[in-house]
């Protein structure tokens, strides 16, 4: 059986707890009431003890949220500051031109007068890289044959590739041959039947004049005859009838004459049209010849193949067949920040260096740029800008270190630019 609480021995333990905090006598004394209060119900606590109760587990939950959105909230300020201070050191010289360590627009004018210029660029022939792409009108042919090796040297419109619609072009061409020659004979064929045309026209014409002179003397003479009453009046109209129609033949075989007869050979129908023919199909011919030469891929000017995009059996893409230049003559294209580009002159001594050579090669500013574009050229530093504002410098490379650098097509180098010394 459950006992029944004693209200009597409860006021003797709310007693003993207040006397011994009367009593004051140390950490011991005091720790043994708070333990004797924590073991009553929570309502007799708040109600006799005076004190008030234990804090709920749920507040503590609350405040330690709060804590720890506290610290994440202090965290992410941390890491914007930092970032904030990576960007505000990230334009290093070489990506953005500037001269010193910090990137950015030039640090204020201290006294002392800059006199270089750094910036990044790469290696470039001279006259740039020029891509060979497949000819006008090539549609989808395909490559058939290359004809060249990446290093080699070519000049001038020598051939590059063919593609796999020559041999249809070449039935073309032989088609469009014949052609002419089949116009050439029909040409030919109807001189020779004109000429002999006129022959028998001008044989007929005479033969219609002796007729007709002939059948004009038996009209005269019928006419005698009638006014002498020897003949009727209807024998004398026979021989004006035969007189007539001699007449007409006359003209009509002066008329068969002109038609075979100009001022100059072609002329005649015949021959007109026979030569119009030939001009058809020599035009056709023409055509021919061209869409052959476009079977064949050649080289726009003399240089140097330096890479090769498809194979036999591709079809070339937006890349292009090859890409080719004039190694012989050597530029750097050197992208400089604009708050810089006012120091840089023609004519100032570059100092290029890069890692696929030792030391430094010597240029010449050639050329400043006269558009303002977005940076291209990026350093290896995670921190550095890449969206600085630059105008691109054209570097001649000095002749006596053009064959150290001559397979290094597009490498990156940097640039010191020597300000000042220019024209």
């Amino acid at each position: 059986m459950s006992s029944i609480p004693n209200p009597a021995a409860g006021a003797k333990a709310q007693a003993g707890a207040q006397a011994g905090a009367e009593a004051g006598a140390g950490p011991s004394a005091a720790a043994a009431p708070s333990a004797e209060v924590s073991a009553l119900p929570l309502s007799v606590v708040r109600r006799e003890s005076g004190r008030p109760g234990p804090v709920r587990p749920r507040l503590w939950t609350i405040l330690s949220r709060l804590r720890s959105l506290a610290l994440g909230l202090a965290l992410v300020g941390a890491g914007l500051a930092a970032g904030a201070a990576l960007q505000a050191r990230g334009s290093l010289p070489w990506q953005a031109g500037d001269e010193g360590a910090a990137g950015g627009p030039p640090p204020a004018a201290t006294g002392q007068e800059t006199t270089a210029v750094f910036g990044l660029g790469r290696l470039l022939p001279d006259g740039f890289v020029v891509t060979v792409a497949p000819p006008f009108g090539a549609g989808d042919a395909r490559i058939a044959r290359l004809l060249v090796a990446e290093g080699e040297r070519v000049e001038a419109g020598q051939p590059l590739a063919e593609l796999d619609n020559r041999p249809q072009l070449l039935a073309a061409l032989a088609s469009a041959e014949a052609a002419v020659h089949l116009r050439e004979a029909e040409l030919a064929r109807q001189r020779v039947f004109v000429e002999a045309s006129r022959a028998e026209s001008r044989a007929a014409l005479e033969r219609s004049k002796v007729a007709a002179a002939t059948a004009r003397r038996e009209l005269e003479r019928s006419q005698e005859l009638l006014a002498r009453g020897h003949v009727t009046r209807a024998t004398h109209d026979d021989a004006l009838a035969r007189s007539e129609a001699a007449e007409r033949e006359v003209e009509s075989a002066r008329a068969t004459l002109g038609r075979y007869t100009a001022d100059t050979p072609d002329a005649p129908p015949d021959i007109a049209v026979a030569l119009r023919n030939l001009d058809a199909a020599r035009a056709a011919l023409a055509l021919a010849q061209a869409d052959l030469a476009r079977s064949q891929v050649l080289a726009p000017a003399g240089g140097v193949v330096l890479d090769i995009h498809v194979r036999p059996g591709e079809r070339p893409g937006e890349r292009g067949i090859l890409d080719m230049g004039d190694i012989d003559k050597m530029m750097a294209e050197v992208e400089v920040y604009q708050s810089r580009i006012g120091a840089i002159e023609t004519g100032d001594t570059v100092e290029i260096t890069g890692e696929a050579f030792e030391g430094a090669i010597a240029g010449t500013v050639e050329r400043i740029g006269w558009d303002v574009g977005r940076q291209t050229a990026t350093g290896a530093d995670p921190a550095a800008r890449t969206d600085a504002r630059v105008i691109k410098v054209h570097v001649a490379i000095d002749p006596a270190d053009i064959a150290r650098v001559r397979r290094f097509t597009n490498l990156q180098v940097t640039a010191r630019i020597i300000t000042g010394e220019g024209t």
